[in-house]
């Protein structure tokens, strides 16, 4: 008989939130998964020995069994709010509307130079402004155009920079500026599904997976010189079931965030160690705890503690950092009692200048600086730092924030 093997490339991750525990409900948002994605079941057995007379096992018996997840993908502006939002919590998401929010008066076709407005709030200022037109459909593009228009109504408003509509639009389709998403970390979060289909697309024989009640164990935003930004999310699920067919599989058609285009404030300063960053990690904990009752399958999970670990490599041009994290100052000379403090704050911002993400650690105490080790390769320094995310003593209401901007314009 013929063996049929199945490519490890054919697989796929969708999640959704539920709007009830125990009630998994199809994927929504589809991921596009990198290396290291990977499902596994977490179960617990016990060899049982008895006393029979013999020296032989009697049985195993499962008791506990869940599932452990790790998604790692580079995330585009939509699916990256509805993420921030499963790892921060439930009600993480406070939504600034579009200043601009109107349709169009007449129609678009590819290569028009002026658009024409319903209304123009938002819109009267002088300068220029982004705009979306017909957000999420299949020609929705950014448009730069100059402002204020001209017209009592409707308004007509010229692209900026000699550009050209690369699309057509319909009268009526809808013209935004971008929404923010303001998401801080919350005291517990909702339950979301995750679907993997492992083999099972192209009408291959393998399973698809659905596991309900997830919460995020762990977030990972990393990224390097030169590369994409990162997640990579540690989750744990509670009960699994096999489905019979595979998700149709939608995939956002934006961009993921490059390195290049992220700006850092680094303890206050966007000059000196801010332009340095070689790579950083903000990792998020949350330190869930996997409740078990009655049955095999956990129960609930909770949100724990919550940890923000910073880490970063920088290219070593002064010794401040290591006098801040072991002298008490950038200007300390001895051994001192007082933490070094300090806060960061990194805005990623898309060719498009519509699309952007910032994280705030409004306060963090350094912990360790890895100090240079001399070598005779003639290479430069670098200097490793990690710190903690904290309260400050219960003056800062979240330790981590993410403000998205894009064209969602309700809350996830």
């Amino acid at each position: 008989m013929p063996i049929v093997p199945i490519r490890n490339d054919n697989a796929y991750v969708g999640v959704a939130k539920q709007t009830t525990q125990g009630t998994p409900v199809a994927p929504t948002t589809f991921f596009r998964w990198l290396d290291g994605t990977k499902f596994e079941f977490d179960m617990k057995v016990e060899s049982v020995w008895e006393g029979d007379g013999t020296r032989r096992l009697s049985q195993v018996i499962k008791n506990k069994q869940n599932v452990k997840t790790t998604i790692m993908f580079n995330p585009r502006p939509i699916e990256m709010g509805l993420v921030e939002q499963w790892v921060m919590g439930s009600g993480s998401d406070s939504v600034t509307a579009p200043t601009v929010s109107t349709t169009l008066s007449s129609s678009v076709t590819a290569g028009a130079t002026t658009i024409s407005l319903a209304a123009n709030t938002g819109l009267t200022g002088s300068g220029t402004a982004k705009v979306m037109l017909t957000p999420g459909g299949a020609t929705e593009e950014i448009v730069n155009i100059t402002t204020p228009g001209s017209g009592g109504g409707p308004y007509s408003y010229t692209i900026a920079s000699s550009g050209t509509a690369a699309n057509a639009h319909s009268s009526g389709d809808v013209v935004i500026t971008s929404a923010t998403h303001t998401l801080t970390d919350q005291s517990d979060g909702s339950y979301y599904t995750v679907e993997i289909g492992l083999g099972s697309l192209s009408g291959g024989g393998g399973p698809t997976i659905r596991i309900a009640d997830c919460k995020v164990n762990s977030c990972k935003r990393t990224s390097k010189s030169g590369m994409l930004l990162e997640y990579t999310l540690e989750v744990e699920g509670l009960a699994t079931s096999l489905q019979v067919s595979p998700a149709t599989v939608t995939l956002e058609n934006h961009s993921p965030y490059l390195y290049t285009q992220g700006v850092w404030t680094l303890n206050g300063s966007t000059t000196g160690d801010a332009l340095a960053v070689e790579s950083f990690d903000i990792h998020q904990k949350n330190n869930l705890d996997i409740v078990q009752t009655e049955n095999l399958v956990p129960s609930a999970i909770i949100f724990g503690n919550l940890g923000i670990d910073v880490t970063a490599t920088l290219v070593m041009q002064n010794y401040q950092l290591i006098a801040l994290t072991y002298w008490g100052s950038t200007s300390g000379t001895s051994d001192a009692q007082a933490i070094g403090a300090g806060a960061l704050i990194l805005k990623f911002t898309q060719s498009d200048g519509f699309h952007t993400v910032q994280y705030t650690v409004p306060t963090m105490h350094y912990e360790k600086i890895t100090e240079p080790a001399p070598k005779k390769d003639g290479k430069h320094y670098n200097l490793g730092i990690q710190a903690l995310g904290v309260s400050n003593q219960g003056a800062n209401t979240y330790l981590l924030q993410a403000a998205i901007t894009n064209g969602r314009t309700t809350a996830y």
